[in-house]
């Protein structure tokens, strides 16, 4: 029996190449590991940024505004006969690496507008690796379709890891602890304090070259895939006719066809909003107001939550891999939890700078177990939706990713609104609190 199972693992090995899998995973890395390292670093960003706490609602908005990319590539593959995908992607990658490099250096750097300080640099070339993210999805996951189908599992792999890979060396980077409270009395008997935020094991410059490092192997795994002999082996011959688009555009919604597949109206219509619920909370409004549910409750807290719920995104969907995928129902349960847990963390964040359970373990506890809980529930949601649309020969992926867009760009609008001008949300000082007691 042992035998056997030696004999199909050694066939299945024989049948592909180990060296594209690694080149292909690297390519799929390369999709969004650039915007996943700028995020979480926040724990240490959002206090020395001149954005404060309200950093990560411009981050969202140009992570929206970023989809600008994908446009841009449609319009231009649509108007123009002359489209080599390759030579767009190695630009991508290369503009990635690069603007990542010099955010290491730059990321702390501000200019003043209208008055007012700003993170220009760090914005700036953060939009530019959201664009890179934003256009795999349309451009790096196609290309694939150039090789055997069992290198794309491979390049979904990658893509996974661009989440899970920069979280893990944030995890080992760790924030140093949480603020101490220093006597900054210089004269007069009022006493001021100031935070003082202990050193992590590296800093952010550290971090930011290690990530453009990765960006640039990703860059020489694509120039691997498309000049290696034993990568050029793999590819495929499509046929003239073949449809170069993973599905038919042109096709009207079609809930019941011909090739067995069959959903609904109703419950094709209640997905795609589901969908955009959990886009509205997963992509616009939660990451928003992140710092304001979690920084009362300490720097600590803060920093697991972003590095463990981002963790949790790429885990979670790593499930359908080797589960079963639910049925409607299922996803409607989830989606009630998913709801229940993000009025929670809004609550609390409303309640900044003086949420419940404040200074308790408790506190902490909850709101980390929280968002790791969203996170993952909100990974597997889409992907059990996704799976859903997957058979359908029509455009169901395609209002997938409509339904997905939308409910991005509408949290991250109504969020910042809230965040900037309504002045919902209230940041929180230790220091303060300390010399008022």
């Amino acid at each position: 029996m042992n035998n056997k199972r030696q004999n199909m693992l050694s066939q299945k090995l024989s049948n592909r190449r180990l060296l594209v899998d690694l080149l292909a995973l690297m390519f799929g890395l390369g999709a969004w590991i650039g915007v996943n390292g700028i995020y979480v670093q926040l724990p240490l960003l959002v206090n020395e940024a001149p954005e404060g706490w309200s950093l990560p609602a411009h981050m969202v908005m140009l992570v929206q505004f970023a989809n600008l990319g994908p446009i841009l590539y449609t319009l231009y593959i649509k108007y123009n006969k002359w489209a080599c995908d390759k030579y767009i992607t190695y630009v991508l990658l290369a503009a990635g690496a690069i603007s990542t490099f010099i955010l290491a250096f730059l990321y702390d750097k501000t200019t003043v507008i209208f008055g007012n300080k700003h993170s220009t640099a760090l914005l700036s070339l953060m939009f530019v690796t959201a664009i890179v993210g934003c256009t795999s999805s349309v451009l790096f996951m196609p290309y694939m379709r150039n090789y055997r189908e069992i290198y794309l599992v491979s390049y979904l792999v990658g893509e996974g890891l661009s989440g899970f890979v920069p979280s893990l060396v944030a995890l080992i980077q760790g924030v140093g602890g949480n603020p101490e409270c220093l006597n900054n009395t210089k004269s007069g008997s009022n006493v001021e304090l100031i935070p003082y935020y202990p050193e992590p094991r590296f800093s952010s410059q550290t971090f930011f070259i290690f990530i453009g490092t990765l960006l640039f192997l990703c860059f020489l795994a694509f120039l691997g895939l498309n000049n290696l002999s034993i990568a050029v082996g793999e590819r495929v011959k499509h046929s003239a006719n073949m449809e170069t688009l993973p599905t038919d555009t042109r096709a009207p919604p079609s809930y019941k066809t011909n090739s067995g597949w069959a959903m609904s109206k109703q419950v094709y219509s209640y997905l795609l909003i589901m969908m955009g619920m959990v886009c509205f909370l997963g992509n616009g409004t939660l990451p928003s107001i992140q710092s304001y549910s979690c920084l009362p409750y300490g720097n600590v807290a803060y920093h697991l939550t972003v590095t463990l719920s981002s963790m949790a995104g790429p885990l979670a969907m790593c499930l359908g891999f080797v589960i079963k995928m639910p049925e409607v129902n299922f996803l409607s349960g989830l989606m009630v939890i998913v709801v229940a847990l993000s009025s929670f963390v809004c609550y609390l964040a409303v309640e900044s700078p003086t949420p419940p359970l404040q200074n308790t373990w408790l506190g902490e506890f909850l709101v980390v177990l929280s968002w790791i809980l969203i996170s993952g529930l909100i990974g597997f949601i889409k992907l059990g939706i996704t799976t859903l649309f997957r058979p359908d020969p029509g455009r169901g992926l395609y209002y997938t990713g409509v339904a997905t867009q939308i409910g991005s760009l509408i949290g991250a609008i109504i969020t910042f609104v809230l965040v900037n001008h309504a002045k919902l949300f209230h940041s929180y000082s230790p220091c303060l609190l300390v010399a008022a007691n």
